[in-house]
């Protein structure tokens, strides 16, 4: 989710505006095409074929807050739309404009499959959709992008052999994967950071859940995050997961649900070898 503030002298149809332009414009990277398409003459695997009649309109929608139009009308707005789950017969993405928030802001919250598009490769994407320059404001969106063609002038994107070139490197990458994994896994042994699954206390959170979400929010300054790994020696990520580690233990402290043995989290990692771009094309 990211906050904006409106230009100066915006009139009330700003939002609906910009929601217009982007909806009318058709040019989009063939990565926000994609879809899933199950396991048919594809090796048995799940592989990515091309939505050539994509519905713009369904992917980018446009929101108003309900009065007074609080950052907590916001957050209660995004837990729904967090708790929805994407539709699979679609590109696994959606963005959402949200006007009608107080302070002269409006807020956009995204949306997309972690199999269509990692962490890394969405913040470069939104990152060069954005300008430091206040006076630069037909910056394209995230999804947009001039069609990809081959050698011959033909969309690439439009080959019939897609499917199963995409089962290749999805089979591929899997056992390219071998080694990473198996480092991995023997530098945790080694430092005896890694506990099995399964071997997780009971508690308050490991239980049947649902689809409902709550989407929260709190900010830090990222220079004293940064101060604080570089004097303990470890990234960013390592404070982050500290800090919320160090919360979720005085929650539930004060509950009274405190285990006696550590909670298991899992935390997505990178398996890329070392010097592999983080592309934002998803291959398999």
């Amino acid at each position: 989710m990211q906050l904006f503030e409106l230009p100066p002298g915006a009139d009330p149809s700003y939002v609906g505006s910009v929601h217009k332009a982007l909806i009318e414009s058709g040019d989009l990277r063939p990565l926000f095409r994609r879809r899933p398409r199950g396991p048919v003459n594809s090796v048995g695997q799940w592989v990515w074929t091309n939505d050539d009649l994509l519905d713009l309109e369904y992917h980018v929608r446009l929101s108003a807050l309900p009065s007074p139009g609080r950052v907590r009308e916001l957050l209660e707005l995004v837990s729904r739309l967090h708790g929805s789950l994407l539709d699979r017969h679609r590109p696994l993405w959606e963005s959402h404009l949200i006007e009608g928030l107080q302070g002269g802001r409006f807020a956009v919250y995204t949306k997309v499959h972690h199999a269509l598009l990692d962490g890394v490769s969405a913040l470069r994407l939104m990152r060069e959709a954005l300008s430091e320059d206040s006076a630069e404001r037909d910056m394209p969106p995230p999804w947009a992008s001039a069609p990809r063609t081959d050698a011959t002038g033909r969309r690439a994107d439009g080959d019939p052999l897609a499917g199963l070139v995409s089962a290749a490197r999805a089979l591929r990458d899997v056992v390219g994967l071998g080694p990473a994994v198996v480092k991995y896994l023997n530098q945790a042994f080694a430092e005896q950071a890694a506990t099995l699954p399964f071997e997780a206390p009971r508690s308050m959170f490991n239980v049947p859940i649902t689809g409902a979400r709550r989407f929260a929010a709190q900010g830090w300054p990222l220079d004293r995050i940064r101060a604080v790994g570089e004097a303990a020696d470890c990234t960013v990520n390592d404070v982050m997961l500290a800090m919320c580690a160090g919360a979720l233990r005085e929650y539930m402290g004060e509950l009274g649900a405190l285990p006696d043995k550590p909670l298991v989290a899992a935390v997505p990692i990178s398996l890329r070898p070392e010097g592999t771009s983080s592309g934002a094309t998803p291959s398999g």
